[in-house]
């Protein structure tokens, strides 16, 4: 196994205005608290060549990733873009302008930000260095609540850290099910919330780069703070990093194979916000002419930690049952990452799914209303499901041996 990294600083300049991405409408930014980044970790076997990139952005839909990838042009590597989901980025996608009928999205800031992602995706893959990687996962309490339905919490952090051969690290990997969105709607400054204070801290504690994805934040997985302040943002991200950090340090890497299974799907789109949306050029309209949008799942297996994604913001009822079947397919730690390759918003769980009769005063399915629609969930789902079904398969057939076997 070798590892490649690198990552390049994307925050947009406030000599326009940059309309900040996730509440209201027309919230701009009047001051930049911390860079936002695009941060790539290229991961090569013999076998497999994956790269997967963490940007500090709301959502990224799935042809503006796919531009990036085929301006990479190397149809020999695997791409994986994921977003933060940071609620206070830049508009990315068209919904947080001035107001509700104008499109918030720089568009030559977009173009300049995709250029940058292809630059720091081939940099990352530019120099591998032989690598072991090590896995883990920790249950962190008290830092998170579930707005919507209380009595489901996912509250695992999965870990993954590469080092050298002899045991220094090279770059940690977090996933953690939480929406970034400690400053909440009022706050003017661009910064990536708590994990901002995660990767500094984990980078002070290990001297090596960070890199975090969202997991399962759906539903609403919300920080559970006192107040919606910095202090509570940098209270947060370093109690994550710090037991994330103690919790590698009691695991031995290994030199692991990776494996990478992509299925796409077609979903339909039923939502008339999205529909108004369309009409308004808000975004473009990516329906064929059926009504259905195409997306992507992806399956990642690092030895023995097993990476589902998802193309939006999976409600964690969902992303539980997701890590139990990876479990029961042989997986010793799990994660998801949402917003993988696409960004079409909350994925519910079919049985719960119910569209208020009037959009604009969703009541308590806020949720409903930022999703493509019922049909997503069973396509995701079932998907994932087929994937790991057959990669349980494929393992058998190696004699289980991911945690030890050459990469």
């Amino acid at each position: 196994m070798k590892i490649g990294y690198a990552q390049t600083v994307i925050t947009p300049s406030l000599e326009k205005p940059v309309y900040l991405a996730g509440f209201g409408n027309d919230r701009s930014a009047t001051t930049i608290h911390d860079d936002l980044y695009a941060r790539a970790l290229a991961i090569h076997t013999e076998q497999t060549t994956l790269v997967l990139v963490a940007l500090d952005l709301i959502g990224f839909f799935r042809p503006d990733a796919y531009e990036v990838i085929e301006k990479v042009n190397r149809p020999d590597v695997q791409i994986v873009i994921a977003c933060t989901h940071t609620h206070h980025g830049p508009d990315t996608m068209g919904l947080w302008g001035p107001d509700q009928k104008t499109r918030g999205v720089d568009e030559a800031w977009m173009s300049a930000t995709k250029q940058k992602i292809v630059d720091v995706i081939l940099a990352s893959l530019s120099d591998p260095k032989p690598a072991a990687v090590k896995w883990t996962s920790v249950h962190v309490l008290g830092l998170i609540k579930n707005a919507r339905n209380p009595e489901i919490l996912d509250d695992e952090l999965t870990l993954a850290q590469f080092t050298t051969t002899d045991g220094r690290p090279l770059v940690t990997m977090f996933n953690f099910p939480c929406h970034p969105e400690v400053l909440w709607d009022m706050n003017p400054h661009i910064t990536s919330d708590y994990v901002h204070y995660l990767r500094e801290e984990t980078e002070k504690q290990t001297s090596a780069p960070c890199i975090f994805f969202s997991g399962a934040l759906g539903g609403m997985m919300t920080p559970d703070v006192k107040d919606h302040s910095f202090e509570e943002a940098e209270f947060m991200g370093r109690k994550l990093a710090e037991q994330g950090v103690t919790s590698l340090s009691k695991v031995e890497g290994q030199i692991s194979p990776v494996a990478f299974e992509k299925r796409e799907i077609k979903a339909k789109l039923t939502n008339i916000l999205y529909k108004l949306a369309f009409g308004r050029k808000l975004f473009p309209d990516i329906r064929d002419k059926n009504g259905y949008i195409t997306t992507e799942v992806n399956l990642i297996r690092i030895g023995g930690l097993w990476l589902a994604t998802v193309p939006g913001e999976l409600l964690p009822k969902l992303g539980l049952q997701l890590k139990a079947w990876m479990k029961e397919a042989g997986a010793q730690v799990t994660g998801v990452i949402g917003l993988a390759n696409d960004g079409l918003g909350y994925i519910l769980p079919v049985e719960d799914f119910k569209y208020p009769w009037n959009p604009f005063k969703p009541g308590k399915h806020y949720e409903e209303t930022n999703s493509i629609g019922k049909d997503i969930t069973p396509k995701v789902m079932g998907a994932l499901r087929d994937v790991i079904v057959n990669e349980r398969q494929q393992v058998k057939q190696s004699g289980g041996k991911e945690g030890i076997a050459s990469g």
